[in-house]
């Protein structure tokens, strides 16, 4: 299956009258859901819906506080104003994503720390470091399919990194314990990239290392060396940190959620500030491109939940195509105030492909893609142009129109369709165009917006490439 994005040029040979830009996924205030234990700094989320039962299942970090508060070694480099505080994980589930319930799991859930909450499914003496978890779709072991990286402390032994592994996000047991990975503070995530056929340890390098660090392993034992990933660069507003990246699949890319913090230049400690996230994207799943620099999801107002940080940890397409971005949205800035609970679990949502697009300014624009091979009847197009329309012609291996192939030909698309199938006069469907002969693809459109292209399409590698044999 070929996918065409618009995120850059590179599947495109030439456009003209048309802009780029960048979506701007919609808060759903009804979705909100608030725990009085959850506080803004660990509130990392992940909601996934389980395929087998269409249930939505959020995993979220709640922070009590410590139990032992005397116990604690606050660092000097720490603002002084620091609430000691031991992270649990929680559990809630939904029908629907939106209206939320947190069950009663005292008795079925087991861990080791103190019980906090009657929905807690996870803790540790001392707290839980880590997140967002990770629904691993390639897992072929059930009982490893929801995975979270942690934080772990055994004993006098230095601080490490360790695996939790869970079936079902409620029953949860330590799978693997990495002695030679320092922990370093949170977030910490995993992704399997199915390129590599490995899993991806996203993490820091260092305690208060604003930045992204990959490393990898095909089999729990052995791992690459840890490889900087994104760094701010001098687009980026001063002082801003790269707090953590949650990474998703999408069609053939990789969609990379940047945490980008806002860090207030008048401390002379370790400096805190708002949060927002930034939109970034990879072809490999390792080398990340920036985009506009600007967020993607923005914070909400002040004294609203996401109003100081929005932690977002997750990315689905839900029951109706829509993109569903669930966050950790907290009202107070990072470490502003710890005694305020002031965390909650947000939704956004985005239409399908609506990551970035390409808009007319006014009238008509225009679009043709790099050479492809059309390889069946199956073309789909990602479109909206109520009162103009959407027209495509086909070009040959000469950047010829095909007779009955042209824009008078083609039957517009007049509306809103996210998987719109063009037909030419007499019925004829892009299967016409068959052939091991390269095509090329140009778009009309009229005061509208284009989002994607997907179908049975493979783009050449090369423009050089020959005609392949029939």
């Amino acid at each position: 299956m070929g996918y065409i994005h618009f995120f850059d040029d590179w599947k495109l040979i030439s456009y003209n009258n048309l802009k780029r830009k960048l979506g701007r996924p919609k808060y759903v205030p009804e979705a909100t859901l608030e725990d009085e234990l959850c506080e803004g700094c660990w509130d990392f989320p992940l909601v996934v819906r389980i395929p087998e039962t269409r249930k939505y299942v959020g995993l979220y970090g709640a922070s009590p506080p410590a139990l032992n508060i005397d116990s604690y070694d606050i660092p000097d480099c720490t603002d002084q104003n620091v609430l000691p505080r031991e992270p649990i994980i929680c559990y809630a589930e939904s029908d629907d994503g939106i209206h939320w319930r947190r069950p009663d799991l005292r008795g079925i859930a087991k861990f080791e720390g103190p019980v906090r909450a009657k929905n807690q499914v996870f803790g540790l003496i001392g707290g839980v470091e880590g997140g967002p978890a990770y629904y691993d779709k390639y897992e072929s072991d059930p009982q490893r399919r929801f995975k979270l990286l942690i934080n772990f402390l055994d004993g006098d032994k230095p601080p490490c990194r360790a695996l939790v592994v869970s079936p079902d996000g409620i029953r949860w047991t330590i799978s693997d314990i990495f002695e030679n990975q320092a922990a370093t503070d949170t977030p910490t995530s995993i992704f399997y990239n199915p390129l590599k056929q490995a899993y991806t340890f996203n993490v820091r390098q260092y305690n208060g290392d604003r930045r992204i660090f990959f490393f990898h392993t095909k089999d729990w034992k052995t791992f690459t060396e840890p490889e900087l990933i994104m760094h701010p660069d001098p687009l980026d507003p001063p002082l801003v940190g790269f707090y953590g990246m949650p990474v998703i699949e999408y069609e053939d890319i990789f969609i990379g959620l940047l945490w980008r913090i806002h860090c207030d230049p008048n401390t002379h400690q370790l400096p805190n500030g708002a949060i927002d996230c930034d939109l970034v994207y990879s072809y490999d799943g390792n080398h990340f491109n920036r985009t506009f620099h600007t967020a993607f999801i923005n914070r909400n107002e002040l004294g609203e939940h996401g109003g100081g940080c929005i932690y977002v940890g997750s990315m689905l397409i839900d029951e109706n195509n829509q993109i569903r971005f669930y966050s950790g949205g907290s009202k107070a800035e990072h470490y502003q105030n710890q005694n305020l609970t002031d965390a909650a679990l947000m939704l956004h949502t985005l239409r399908l492909d609506g990551f970035i697009y390409l808009a007319t300014p006014s009238g008509k624009g225009y679009l043709r893609t790099r050479p492809l091979y059309i390889k069946g009847n199956d073309l789909r197009i990602n479109a909206r142009s109520p009162f103009g329309g959407v027209r495509v012609q086909v070009l040959d291996e000469k950047g010829q129109v095909i007779p009955g192939y042209s824009f008078n030909d083609c039957h517009p698309l007049i509306g809103d369709e996210l998987f719109w199938s063009p037909t030419w006069t007499g019925g004829k469907t892009i299967a016409g165009g068959k052939s091991y002969k390269r095509r090329q693809l140009e778009i009309e459109i009229t005061t509208g917006e284009i989002y994607a292209i997907r179908g049975n399409i493979e783009m050449l590698k090369s423009l050089w490439d020959k005609d392949k044999p029939e």
